[in-house]
Protein backbone atom coordinates (compact mmCIF):
# COMPACT_ATOMS: atom_id res chain seq x y z
CA UNK A 1 0.00 0.00 0.00
CA UNK A 2 1.62 3.30 -0.95
CA UNK A 3 0.97 6.65 1.26
CA UNK A 4 -0.11 9.78 -0.93
CA UNK A 5 2.97 12.33 -1.27
CA UNK A 6 0.85 14.71 1.00
CA UNK A 7 -0.08 12.89 3.48
CA UNK A 8 3.68 11.40 3.54
CA UNK A 9 5.00 14.93 3.92
CA UNK A 10 2.62 15.52 6.35
CA UNK A 11 3.29 12.40 8.29
CA UNK A 12 7.64 13.73 7.88
CA UNK A 13 6.62 17.45 9.11
CA UNK A 14 4.49 15.80 11.96
CA UNK A 15 7.99 13.43 13.14
CA UNK A 16 9.99 16.34 13.37
CA UNK A 17 7.75 19.17 15.11
CA UNK A 18 7.13 16.48 17.56
CA UNK A 19 11.03 16.09 18.19
CA UNK A 20 11.57 19.40 18.05
CA UNK A 21 9.34 19.85 21.00
CA UNK A 22 11.04 16.96 22.15
CA UNK A 23 14.23 18.90 22.49
CA UNK A 24 13.37 21.87 23.01
CA UNK A 25 12.14 21.20 26.44
CA UNK A 26 15.73 19.36 27.19
CA UNK A 27 17.97 21.82 28.76
CA UNK A 28 21.70 19.83 28.85
CA UNK A 29 23.05 22.88 31.34
CA UNK A 30 20.46 22.06 34.15
CA UNK A 31 20.21 18.64 33.57
CA UNK A 32 24.30 18.50 34.05
CA UNK A 33 23.58 21.01 37.14
CA UNK A 34 20.87 18.86 38.93
CA UNK A 35 22.93 15.67 38.15
CA UNK A 36 25.95 17.34 40.15
CA UNK A 37 23.87 18.39 43.14
CA UNK A 38 22.30 14.46 43.22
CA UNK A 39 26.03 13.24 43.11
CA UNK A 40 27.24 15.83 45.90
CA UNK A 41 24.62 15.31 47.95
CA UNK A 42 25.36 11.58 47.89
CA UNK A 43 28.37 12.18 48.51
CA UNK A 44 27.99 14.19 51.44
CA UNK A 45 25.46 11.40 52.51
CA UNK A 46 27.88 8.94 52.45
CA UNK A 47 30.55 11.11 54.43
CA UNK A 48 28.06 11.98 57.21
CA UNK A 49 27.39 8.03 57.11
CA UNK A 50 31.13 6.76 57.26
CA UNK A 51 31.62 9.49 60.39
CA UNK A 52 28.61 8.03 62.27
CA UNK A 53 30.03 4.48 61.67
CA UNK A 54 33.58 5.53 62.83
CA UNK A 55 31.71 7.51 66.02
CA UNK A 56 30.22 4.35 66.69
CA UNK A 57 33.09 2.28 66.37
CA UNK A 58 34.89 4.36 68.35
CA UNK A 59 32.35 4.05 71.76
CA UNK A 60 31.95 0.49 70.92
CA UNK A 61 35.81 0.08 71.51
CA UNK A 62 35.91 1.86 74.42
CA UNK A 63 33.14 0.05 75.97
CA UNK A 64 34.82 -2.61 75.15
CA UNK A 65 38.24 -1.77 76.91
CA UNK A 66 36.41 -1.02 79.99
CA UNK A 67 34.88 -4.45 80.18
CA UNK A 68 37.96 -6.40 79.75
CA UNK A 69 40.06 -3.91 81.88
CA UNK A 70 43.85 -4.78 82.07
CA UNK A 71 43.52 -7.48 79.49
CA UNK A 72 42.57 -5.32 76.47
CA UNK A 73 45.70 -3.13 77.70
CA UNK A 74 48.46 -2.48 74.42
CA UNK A 75 45.14 -4.90 72.45
CA UNK A 76 43.98 -3.61 68.76
CA UNK A 77 40.66 -2.76 68.72
CA UNK A 78 40.03 -5.93 65.96
CA UNK A 79 41.81 -7.64 69.10
CA UNK A 80 39.75 -6.51 71.73
CA UNK A 81 36.53 -6.90 70.21
CA UNK A 82 37.62 -10.93 69.61
CA UNK A 83 38.37 -11.06 73.29
CA UNK A 84 34.74 -9.20 74.56
CA UNK A 85 32.67 -11.39 71.94
CA UNK A 86 34.39 -14.22 73.25
CA UNK A 87 33.94 -13.11 77.15
CA UNK A 88 30.37 -12.76 76.60
CA UNK A 89 29.69 -15.93 74.49
CA UNK A 90 31.17 -17.37 77.76
CA UNK A 91 28.82 -15.49 79.56
CA UNK A 92 25.61 -16.71 77.44
CA UNK A 93 26.86 -20.16 77.77
CA UNK A 94 26.89 -19.83 81.55
CA UNK A 95 23.55 -18.64 81.46
CA UNK A 96 22.53 -21.81 79.72
CA UNK A 97 24.02 -23.54 81.87
CA UNK A 98 22.33 -22.02 85.45
CA UNK A 99 18.91 -22.39 83.35
CA UNK A 100 19.70 -26.14 82.83
CA UNK A 101 20.47 -26.28 86.21
CA UNK A 102 24.01 -26.86 85.76
CA UNK A 103 26.91 -25.46 87.35
CA UNK A 104 28.73 -21.80 85.27
CA UNK A 105 32.02 -22.30 84.54
CA UNK A 106 34.29 -21.63 87.14
CA UNK A 107 31.66 -23.30 89.89
CA UNK A 108 31.69 -26.61 91.23
CA UNK A 109 28.73 -28.91 89.98
CA UNK A 110 28.45 -29.28 94.06
CA UNK A 111 28.12 -25.82 94.78
CA UNK A 112 25.39 -25.20 92.56
CA UNK A 113 23.56 -28.14 93.52
CA UNK A 114 24.09 -27.18 97.31
CA UNK A 115 22.69 -23.60 96.65
CA UNK A 116 19.87 -25.72 94.71
CA UNK A 117 19.22 -27.67 97.61
CA UNK A 118 18.78 -24.85 99.63
CA UNK A 119 16.84 -23.27 97.78
CA UNK A 120 14.02 -25.42 97.28
CA UNK A 121 14.44 -26.03 101.36
CA UNK A 122 13.69 -22.34 101.46
CA UNK A 123 11.06 -21.80 99.13
CA UNK A 124 9.85 -24.93 98.20
CA UNK A 125 10.55 -24.14 94.87
CA UNK A 126 14.33 -24.57 92.36
CA UNK A 127 16.23 -21.92 90.32
CA UNK A 128 14.72 -23.52 87.23
CA UNK A 129 11.34 -23.73 88.79
CA UNK A 130 11.69 -20.03 89.81
CA UNK A 131 12.94 -19.21 86.08
CA UNK A 132 10.20 -20.78 84.41
CA UNK A 133 7.49 -18.45 85.81
CA UNK A 134 5.87 -16.22 83.89
CA UNK A 135 7.14 -12.82 85.07
CA UNK A 136 3.38 -12.89 86.99
CA UNK A 137 4.05 -15.61 88.45
CA UNK A 138 7.21 -14.79 89.72
CA UNK A 139 5.88 -11.06 91.37
CA UNK A 140 3.37 -13.34 93.26
CA UNK A 141 6.22 -15.44 94.13
CA UNK A 142 8.12 -12.50 95.52
CA UNK A 143 5.44 -11.30 97.50
CA UNK A 144 4.65 -14.52 98.99
CA UNK A 145 8.49 -14.80 100.00
CA UNK A 146 8.18 -10.87 101.31
CA UNK A 147 5.59 -12.36 103.46
CA UNK A 148 7.20 -15.23 104.87
CA UNK A 149 10.48 -13.86 105.23
CA UNK A 150 9.73 -10.06 105.96
CA UNK A 151 11.10 -8.46 102.98
CA UNK A 152 11.57 -5.35 101.80
CA UNK A 153 10.29 -2.42 103.90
Amino acid sequence: MEVPPLKRSALALAALLACTAVHADYDAKAEAEEAAQRKAAAAEKAKRDAAAKAQQRAMEAKMHRSALGKEAEGKSDAEVKVLYDKKMAGYASDAKKAQAGMAPTGVPQGHMDQANTNMKGMTGKSMQDIQKMSPAEQEAFMKQMEKQYGGAK
